[in-house]
């Protein structure tokens, strides 16, 4: 059996709560074990975390997104890290991995600048500071701000922020171009890939899925949304995960059992998980 890791989704969505046993039957039969749930905001990291507590193949990075950044006030990161803590500890009780694996999905987004540049410059450094006190990976939302991201990082790195013994994070999405690749990998940054690489016109991440080090790679659905072709329009879910990851191989000159071999155990690799 091909076993798949969806690395960033959003099924805690209200859009799946019809479904959601559904959604999580038709992801394991088609070889998606392991979906990391990827919070937008405090409420959202709350409901993915009672999710991943009452189903096992879940995990959980909670953060605050960069959309949201002017919500954020000075008690949140405290809040963040009781409930990791508190949610982890439920976990080992009943014998499991972690459960929060991750910070994220933080950054910064100057596409739709819904949160001011300044507040989301904030609430990114407090969140990376918070991911270095809790010793968790970063799952990075880059959105027309890569100099500016950049910038961030590096300094972060400066300050002792990022991982050296493990993979920091992941650059979440990845859209920027082959030529950026360098100084995140660089930093020791893993870089994920969703349903983009099957679009028609998709040239510039195919170019940069082909210069990523197969041990940097990860693949993700970023569900519901960037669904691959064939099925663009319609609602994203981790089950088609394998169709990202049939073009991954493709690129890659790998078969897609190798690809998933190989992504899976970068996930797992990523956050530390068995």
């Amino acid at each position: 059996m091909t076993f798949w890791f969806d690395t960033h989704s959003h099924i805690q969505d209200p859009i799946f709560q019809e479904d959601f046993q559904e959604v999580l039957e038709r992801a394991k039969n088609q070889g998606v074990t392991r979906i990391l749930l990827a919070a937008s905001g405090e409420e959202d990291a709350r409901q993915a975390c009672q999710l991943a507590l009452e189903h096992p193949m879940l995990y959980v990075a909670l953060g605050v997104h960069p959309h949201e950044a002017s919500s954020w006030d000075p008690e949140t990161g405290d809040r963040l890290k009781t409930l990791t803590e508190e949610v982890n500890r439920q976990a080992r009780e009943s014998g499991r991995d972690p459960i929060v694996v991750a910070i994220g999905e933080i950054g910064l987004d100057f596409y739709y600048d819904f949160s001011p540049r300044e507040i989301q410059h904030q609430v990114f450094r407090t969140q990376l500071e918070l991911a270095h006190e809790l010793d968790l990976p970063l799952v990075i939302h880059m959105r027309e701000a890569t100099a500016a991201t950049l910038e961030a990082l590096n300094l972060a790195h400066q300050d002792g922020l990022l991982s050296e013994d493990h993979p920091p994070g992941v650059i979440h999405c990845y859209s920027g171009s082959a030529e950026t690749l360098p100084a995140l990998l660089k930093l020791g940054f893993m870089i994920g890939f969703d349903g983009p690489i099957t679009f028609k016109n998709a040239k510039k991440p195919l170019e940069a899925l082909a210069a990523v080090p197969h041990d940097r790679l990860v693949l993700e659905t970023d569900a519901p949304w960037l669904t691959p072709t064939p099925y663009r329009g319609k609602r994203n879910e981790p089950s088609y995960l394998p169709i990202i990851g049939q073009k991954a191989a493709e690129i890659l000159g790998l078969s897609p059992e190798e690809t998933a071999a190989l992504t899976t155990d970068n996930a797992k690799r990523l956050f530390r998980i068995d």
